[in-house]
């Protein structure tokens, strides 16, 4: 979309012969021998980008001077720079010596490092042109450093003191991009159907990818309006790509890095105009942000040259496992990643549309049979005013899922916080947050931990960010993502056990089916289940029944897992706590008012985990369920509160013990399932669960 997004704005700051004066006058001895402030003998200056949530930034220059530097501390330097739409004095955070690209030494140098703190809208290096609507390398920035009052340092067999200056203005060639330095950077030729089209390309591989025990997944990346061009450093610092890596503190690799595999590869391909150009005339045509839909699919110029740089990238990579290659963007990539859907969606094994571009108006239902079964998660903010969330994602996600869509995903935010900056200028967005569009900043920063819970809706109009508050996680689901079965390398073994007043046992107790009713005996058959009876949507299907707890010392549930080789696993927990907080409450007889509280799973209070004799403890609090009257027992909505417990374990090759045991006299816990996920397969037997149990509805009275 035409926004701007990075508009620079050169803030004027002018150091008149007076001030000059001023300090002459003021020096550091006040008097006789003052020193007069010069111009320091230095050669350049180069500026060193970064990328952040919000694009890219300077975070330090490097400036070369005649002779080898030293004495310099953080404090000895003052920086102005006019770039930005900010003040342009910066803040100095270290000074040292370094080598031509900014990294520290303790040998004799001649270049400097100064560091310097950075937020939103400081120290941008690109331009917003205005007229083609894209990102630019800022032509020039000046740069002015100052020797600070009281300081000094030597260069060579020179000494600097209070008040010298260097200026320079630093071009845009004479920049570092550490972050980007690792990409390998090509262009792709497509002379077909009458276009002649040249795609920009960066390509990064996980350290040791290639010498691992298998292959590795792809993650592809397609920018937004105004990371188009010609230079790929463009798309990957104006959307932070970066974070996809491990070249900066922020990345998702860790959700595809295993034991056996180094992580995944990720692309990046730049359209020269825009993903939304349909004719190849920098014009967006009938594509224009929330026009009236036309009901014509949105055709983009460019969708066969993209077809072709990902695919000739893919076959040019044997390492690459094409069960699973991911692909997503913003905006205009978002779009872009819809349009490969309905054009080779079979190719890719899920996606991620990111504030997407496709109108709904647009998509046929026939185009929308297409994709349905794909697999997909959609990202949006409901303060989005450039592709208002009315007119593209909501509708089309409700018409997916209406159509019958099963692994299709909705993060809906409020509004995009930020993490680099965590209090950003009001900027085109409210004030402590940012531009409503830019909800790529949440996915870059593995802030999509939630989604839209199902439960909660009942038509269209529940699609709103109030909803969106059920456990997700997009990154951990992408990558848990193979084309054909669903199923990330290894299966996901998924054991349940639910209640009918108890479980978890077999034989028969004696219980008092309610309060002050006498006891009788109760069958508390062992339930262990390979399918889920609560699915996520129960406030629209059958009612859930009644609930049963995980209760009474030496309840336990045993599993023989076997493994084909030695791994470490994830186990999950899924479950409410039951722990019952009576304060307050006069009406035990019916349990009206009954509330419980949290429970903090990592204090083994109420169950245990041991894996082959070794504890495992358990990590997460799980929320209360937040009803326990007897009319609330029977209804779905009880699972709203269900929350998650983790722990990673190590598994020997072939069998191994996994138990799950009660340690708590009364209720503590309520299961739904046990999830247990591994990139190496998985079988499981369930063993002796004859342990009694003592079963109890919840009522303080049992």
């Amino acid at each position: 979309m035409k926004r701007s997004k990075l508009v620079t704005t050169v803030v004027a700051c002018a150091l008149s012969a007076c001030c000059v004066g001023a300090f002459a006058a003021c020096g550091e001895n006040g008097g006789a021998g003052t020193h007069t402030p010069g111009a320091m003998d230095a050669v350049k200056t180069d500026i060193v980008v970064g990328g952040y949530e919000w694009g890219p930034a300077i975070p330090k220059i490097v400036v070369q001077f005649k002779g080898d530097v030293s004495g310099v501390t953080k404090d000895t330097f003052a920086v102005g720079m006019k770039s930005g739409f900010s003040n342009a004095k910066r803040t100095v955070t270290d000074a040292y010596t370094c080598d031509e690209k900014g990294n520290k030494v303790t040998t004799a140098s001649k270049y400097v490092a100064i560091e310097m703190s950075v937020k939103y809208g400081e120290a941008n290096p690109f331009t917003y042109n205005q007229n083609t609507g894209r990102n630019e390398w800022t032509e020039t920035i000046p740069v002015t450093v100052t020797v600070n009052t009281g300081k000094s340092f030597n260069a060579g067999d020179k000494k600097f003191e209070s008040g010298d200056k260097f200026a320079f203005d630093v071009k845009a060639e004479n920049r570092i991009v550490p972050q980007t330095a690792t990409w390998h950077k090509d262009t792709v030729d497509y002379n077909e159907n009458g276009k002649k089209i040249t795609l920009s390309r960066a390509s990064w591989a996980p350290e040791g990818a290639t010498a691992d025990s298998g292959k590795n997944p792809l993650v592809i990346w397609l920018h937004g309006g105004g990371e188009g061009g010609t230079d790929i450093d463009i798309a990957l610092l104006g959307n932070e790509v970066t974070a996809l890596t491990t070249d900066n503190s922020t990345n998702v690799q860790h959700y595809f890095k295993t034991d056996r595999l180094a992580g995944a590869y990720v692309l990046a391909v730049q359209s020269p105009t825009m993903w939304m150009d349909a004719l190849g005339n920098d014009d967006y045509g009938d594509s224009g942000a929330n026009k009236e839909p036309t009901g014509e699919p949105q055709r983009s110029y460019y969708t066969e040259a993209l077809w072709k740089a990902i695919t000739t990238y893919v076959d040019g990579n044997s390492d690459i496992d094409t069960d699973r290659i991911y692909i997503g963007g913003c905006s205009n990539g978002g779009y872009m990643t819809m349009n490969l859907a309905f054009e080779h969606g079979d190719y890719f094994a899920a996606y991620y549309p990111i504030c997407q571009g496709y109108m709904s108006g647009n998509i046929s239902d026939e185009m929308l049979a297409d994709i349905k079964d794909y697999k997909m998660w959609f990202l949006l903010s409901e303060a989005d005013n450039t592709l208002k969330p009315s007119m593209y994602t909501i509708p089309l996600y409700d018409r997916l899922v209406t159509a019958g869509a099963q692994n299709m995903h909705l993060t809906y935010l409020k509004n995009v916080p930020g993490v680099d900056d965590p209090e950003p200028s009001a900027g085109w967005g409210t004030k402590g947050f940012y531009d409503g569009h830019w909800s790529w900043i949440n996915a870059f920063n593995d802030d999509v931990k939630t989604e839209m819970d199902m439960t909660k809706v009942n038509s269209i109009a529940d699609l709103k960010p109030e909803n969106c508050t059920k456990t997700g996680n997009m990154w951990e689901w992408i990558a848990a993502q193979e084309k054909g079965g669903g199923a990330p390398l290894a299966p996901i073994t998924t054991d349940t056990f639910e209640a009918e007043y108890g479980v978890i046992t077999d034989g028969k107790m004696m219980q008092s089916p309610g309060w002050g009713q006498p006891e009788v005996e109760v069958d508390v058959s062992v339930t262990v289940e390979t399918g889920n009876k609560y699915n996520g949507l129960e406030a629209t299907n059958e009612k859930a029944t009644n609930l049963g707890y995980f209760v009474g010392e030496g309840t336990k549930v045993t599993w023989t897992i076997t493994a084909a080789e030695e791994c470490d696993v994830v186990i999950t927990l899924h479950a409410a706590a039951a722990v019952q907080d009576q304060s307050g409450v006069t009406d035990f007889g019916t349990g009206a008012g009954l509330k419980t509280k949290p429970v903090d799973m990592s204090k083994n209070e109420y169950v245990k985990l041991t894996v082959n004799n070794v504890d495992a403890t358990l990590n997460g609090t799980l929320p209360g369920i937040n009803d326990l009257n007897w009319a609330a027992l029977g209804s779905p909505a009880i699972y709203r509160n269900f929350g998650t417990a983790t722990v990673s374990v190590h598994l020997n090759k072939g069998e191994n013990t996994i138990v799950l045991a009660s340690t708590h006299k009364q209720q503590g816990i309520n299961i739904d399932k046990i999830v247990i996920t591994s990139d190496v397969a998985l079988t499981y037997t369930p063993t002796d669960n004859s342990d009694r149990v003592q079963a109890q509805q919840p009522t303080s009275g049992n």
